[in-house]
């Protein structure tokens, strides 16, 4: 059996991660799980939720708590990394400082998502190195935001054994598997772009080719769940399905107009989410109320899910009702097959991804790899966010062909912007830096990107040292 290390274990989303693990790790051959923090407390707290489920369910799975990171990855076949260095407070800070500057904040993408990069990568490459020297050679799963960058750093470093994952790219799959009641493992999307930068420009059912048609329906256009950001228009121009966080490019000044409205942004919304729950769980005695702590993460969790995106689209946003599969004539959906259950969120794509490695199944998934001529007009070792086929070799990527010069051109400026800021880590250079946020559309100034970095620098110091 094999040893599974998630490095980072102290986070909220530890509790669904081994809630889908205790299901799957006899048939995926996991037979130990390592779950690591540094945060002592929150590694007590959502690590023992973990370990209780194991040993509520009477699994076999053996499940160790540590905050020694060298234990955790040593002889490890996989790894998930899900690191927030600098934890909320340091999110606030990148969002916050963003705003004050009436530019977007935001944790992943634009100026919050480049400090949250800055601090994050020298870590994740000391990991890596430690991974390469101890592990059994381990598949490593990212999914630290931002993941495309941070994937792509790793890959700069020379690194070949990561994965970049994000629930957000198959969640366009399972969305639509919801909204045309058939299962997901009955169709193939085709995403391609850069991760939270990316598009889907085919759905395949049974070797047909649907999206047209669905994008021809307005009963589609108007109720998909994935159109419930964009402007209708937009997305009858598009003809393709966007990626909800494409929104901040799209409705740019919608986004920051209601960003800054809200006397909280979305970092500071969960960091009080957060308190409040961490205050209540401190009350509880896990090892006798442990029943009683996951009803208050529960309540907290439903808290913090239902408020995702609100600040951002407003409190006037209409909703839609959800299209009629039944009523979208399309051939290929006759029948309403049932929807299967799949594996849930980010653990959802590491266990399918083991899974077609260990059976050679073929699932495919979107995932950030090294594009290796996937995307044509990029570069080899520039990371995308693709849909591959996953078998006994690992992830081959779809090849794409004749994209949207429009889209392309977003994707190019963002994977520039990109490997600047990967390249400005490295050298700890504010030159650099400040060439990579001037280019960024969320920014797109270099007097404000030159105010942005040098806060940037003086905020995360303690993390990064100092910049010259």
């Amino acid at each position: 059996m094999k040893k599974l290390a998630l490095i980072g274990g102290g986070s909220v989303r530890t509790y669904y991660f081994v809630e889908s693990l205790v299901k799957f790790h006899e048939e995926l051959g996991i037979g130990s799980l390592y779950i690591m923090d540094n945060d002592a407390e929150k590694l007590r707290i959502f690590g023992g939720m973990g370990k209780y489920l194991v040993n509520k369910a009477d699994s076999k799975l053996e499940v160790v708590l540590t905050e020694d990171f060298t234990e955790a990855v040593t002889n490890a076949d996989y790894v998930v990394t899900t690191l927030r260095v600098g934890q909320d407070e340091a999110r606030c800070k990148d969002e916050r400082i963003a705003l004050d500057m009436g530019l977007i904040g935001q944790e992943t993408t634009g100026a919050g998502g480049y400090s949250y990069a800055t601090r994050t990568i020298p870590t994740i490459l000391e990991y890596m190195r430690i991974i390469k020297e101890k592990s059994n050679n381990a598949t490593v799963f990212n999914f630290t935001n931002p993941s495309g960058l941070v994937t792509q750093a790793i890959v700069d470093a020379g690194y070949n054994n990561v994965v970049g994952i994000c629930d957000n790219a198959t969640g366009i799959k399972i969305d639509l598997s919801n909204a045309l009641k058939i299962n997901a493992s009955e169709m193939v999307v085709g995403v391609y772009g850069l991760n939270h930068l990316s598009w889907a420009n085919s759905v395949d059912i049974g070797g047909v080719d649907v999206l047209p048609r669905l994008m021809a329906n307005e009963d589609f256009i108007q109720g998909f769940h994935q159109f419930d950001y964009f402007d209708r228009d937009l997305i009858r121009h598009l003809g393709e399905i966007p990626n909800g966080y494409l929104y901040y490019f799209y409705h740019r000044e919608r986004a920051l107009k209601n960003l800054l409205a809200s006397p909280m942004s979305r970092g500071e919304s969960i960091k009080a989410i957060n308190d409040k729950m961490m205050a209540e769980l401190r009350k509880v005695d896990l090892d006798t109320e442990m029943e009683r702590a996951i009803e208050i993460y529960h309540h907290y969790m439903h808290e913090r899910e239902g408020s995702y995106m609100s600040i951002e689209l407003g409190s006037d946003h209409k909703h839609f009702a959800p299209p009629d599969a039944d009523k979208l004539g399309i051939r290929e959906l006759l029948g309403n097959r049932p929807f299967n259950e799949v594996y849930e969120g980010y653990a959802g794509v590491v266990f399918n991804y083991i899974d077609s490695v260990n059976h050679n199944k073929g699932i495919d998934l979107a995932v950030s790899v090294a594009n290796r001529g996937a995307v044509e007009g990029l570069a080899d070792d520039d990371v995308v966010e693709v849909t591959c086929t996953i078998d006994k070799d690992g992830a081959h990527p779809m090849v794409f062909r004749n994209l949207p010069e429009s889209n392309m051109l977003l994707v190019h400026t963002i994977k520039r912007y990109e490997k600047l800021t990967v390249e400005a880590v490295k050298h700890k250079s504010k030159e650099l830096a400040v060439e990579a946020l001037t280019i960024h559309p969320l920014v797109g100034s270099y007097s404000l990107a030159k105010e942005l970095v040098d806060k940037y620098c003086e905020v995360n110091k303690p993390f990064t040292g100092e910049w010259k």
